[in-house]
């Protein structure tokens, strides 16, 4: 009898829990081409030696991330991070998260774009526990628009110093943050958003913090480059994620 007939076929739900993804990223993954499959019906099936191949893939990309994170300096930093699409984005904050974990520094995620219970969801999807983690103080998730329109750039800001300051009450020796802006934040005002950047790296200065804003760049056009340029400015460290390709640069001018 040959077995490859009988090759074992996994549903979409079946690949997004193997995979700690939502089956909605696994069907754009298909309909991509990043992820291929059969169709029986009207239902999508992945084989089980694609599924092997892109563990194996992901592993490699596992230890290419673990090789990023040693060469930053994730004791005090504020990192900017380009990324090109959603996934990329939510998967190197959830990424950065669990890196944060496993040195047993407290959480903080800071939400523009993003609406809080959104965020429990991808990171959720990813494999962190958020549920345990916010009602055990370990992780904090604060609205940093509203903080903006009712209390300006410092506002935004204070709400980093805020749970910096708590973090180290606790006992915790570092606070892993992420922000994640968008060129829109700030009511839309890039010189804003320029100076909350900026704003927030001096106070950062003067905290144990590691905060990574990572920013989403769907087009590169030369406006959007420039402002990009703007943003690294601001930065002690940039990141450019692509589809879980990173490069990590050292910004010197700005320390």
């Amino acid at each position: 009898m040959n077995d490859k007939l009988y090759t074992k076929l996994y549903t979409v739900d079946e690949i997004a829990v193997i995979l700690r993804t939502t089956p909605n990223t696994i069907y754009r993954w298909l309909r991509a081409g990043k992820l291929s499959g059969v169709k029986l019906g009207k239902e999508w099936r992945i084989k089980k030696e694609t599924l092997a191949s892109l563990l194996t893939e992901s592993n490699t990309a596992t230890k290419r991330k673990q090789g990023l994170w040693e060469k930053v300096d994730f004791h005090h930093n504020h990192v900017l991070a380009i990324t090109r699409s959603h996934d990329s984005l939510h998967n190197l904050e959830a990424e950065f998260f669990k890196e944060g974990l496993a040195k047993r520094y407290r959480l903080f995620k800071g939400c523009w774009w993003q609406h809080p219970d959104d965020v429990r969801t991808e990171l959720a999807a990813r494999g962190l526990p958020v549920e345990e983690l916010e009602s055990n103080n370990c992780l904090t998730i604060v609205n940093l628009t509203e903080q903006y329109n009712i209390f300006g750039v410092r506002g935004a800001v204070n709400s980093w110093a805020e749970e910096a300051t708590r973090s180290a009450q606790m006992g915790y020796h570092t606070m892993w943050g992420s922000g994640s802006p968008h060129v829109s934040s700030c009511g839309g005002q890039f010189a804003e958003l320029i100076e909350f950047e900026r704003t927030l790296d001096r106070a950062l200065d003067k905290l144990p913090v590691v905060g990574i804003c990572p920013y989403l760049f769907a087009d590169m056009t030369d406006h959007y480059f420039a402002q990009i340029i703007a943003l690294m400015n601001e930065h002690k460290s940039i990141i450019f994620n692509h589809n879980g390709t990173e490069s990590l640069f050292q910004n010197e001018f700005a320390f």
